[in-house]
């Protein structure tokens, strides 16, 4: 399966910290957030890389060369003028005749690749998204998916969206048929082109994954395992500090997992009987502390609970939900 790395953002957000250097090359652990990401792929026998470049982009092919260095074969394409973070893809259909596995250039991770190709693969769609939750939901696009993994919708953090969600976020990892490009219906020959008085952009969430939403052709990969981007220097700090604490690589899900269960009613909520009505679920004061303790450990944080009012017939499997919905919601609010 080849990869496909967007490297061509001038990274305006983290400006700050990169000086005279792209973001791809800004230094995690003592080494460019790019290379690590080809280390870790390599590792799992991805071997075929290409990369698209165009802010400084000789200084990132100057570093990374054909690949050889790094035991990898690196192709580049370069965007002489800004086509959107997905019109390159469209100029490489000729050399993407396979499903490809898609990440942005400043994204720390460590996961069991082969685990969310298998997944993808078994699901039989034409995008599987890598979603987990994070600590702020209300800045961020957010999906909403069936038992089945099935994005039904796709929620920009622009947009409207309910009251209570479920905390689930793309982290930036897609594995993409080509199919999804003509599905798109972008006439190639224009991107890059003037039309109607501006230069033809593809976006990638907008225009090739969004409409996606509902149609059974997308689907989301749930995992706890470490994907972070360093889009501000908070980020960017925060990340550089948990890899150095070996976090990026413990949750890879190869390892063996250190979890906490927690009970959900007087633990994480108010006890109140049997709580039967979503407007009777109330957060405990220190529960989103806790919680954010334990994520920030290296732990995982998992709840448990038993509800009987679901064998009485007291709340149906959607009301409960929409309850889980709202626990979630608030404790993103709270950073948890």
């Amino acid at each position: 399966m080849k990869v496909v790395i967007m490297a061509g953002g001038k990274g305006t957000r983290i400006s700050s910290l990169t000086n005279d250097i792209p973001k791809p090359l800004l230094k995690v652990g003592g080494r460019p957030v790019l290379e690590l990401e080809i280390e870790c792929l390599k590792k799992q026998s991805f071997n075929d890389f290409i990369i698209t470049v165009s802010y400084m982009a000789d200084k990132i092919m100057d570093y990374f060369g054909d690949g050889s260095r790094f035991g990898v074969k690196i192709a580049y394409f370069i965007e002489e003028e800004p086509l959107g973070n997905a019109g390159a893809l469209f100029k490489l259909r000729e050399q993407l005749k396979e499903d490809f596995l898609l990440l942005n250039a400043d994204v720390i991770f460590d996961i069991d690749v082969k685990r969310f190709v298998d997944y993808h693969k078994t699901k039989g769609g034409l995008v599987t998204l890598f979603t987990h939750p994070n600590n702020h939901p209300y800045d961020s696009g957010l999906l909403i998916a069936d038992e089945e993994g099935r994005v039904l919708d796709w929620l920009t953090k622009e947009g409207s969206r309910p009251k209570w969600y479920q905390n689930r976020v793309n982290a930036g990892l897609h594995i993409i048929s080509p199919k999804v490009l003509d599905l798109a219906k972008i006439d190639e020959k224009l991107i890059g082109q003037e039309v109607d008085g501006k230069i033809l952009k593809v976006d990638l969430d907008r225009q090739l994954l969004k409409p996606l939403a509902g149609t059974g052709l997308m689907y989301c990969y749930d995992s706890p395992e470490y994907v972070k981007d360093m889009g501000t220097p908070k980020r960017y700090y925060a990340v550089n500090e948990d890899y150095l604490k070996g976090k990026v690589q413990s949750r890879n899900l190869k390892n063996k997992q250190r979890a906490i269960f927690l009970d959900r009613d007087g633990t994480i909520n108010k006890y109140v009987g049997f709580l039967r009505r979503l407007e009777d679920f109330e957060l405990l004061p220190a529960s989103s502390k806790g919680i954010r303790k334990i994520n920030e450990s290296g732990y995982l944080a998992i709840v448990i609970t038993n509800q009987p009012v679901i064998a009485r017939g007291e709340v149906s499997y959607e009301e409960l939900r929409e309850i889980h919905n709202k626990m979630e919601t608030l404790l993103g609010e709270a950073g948890a």
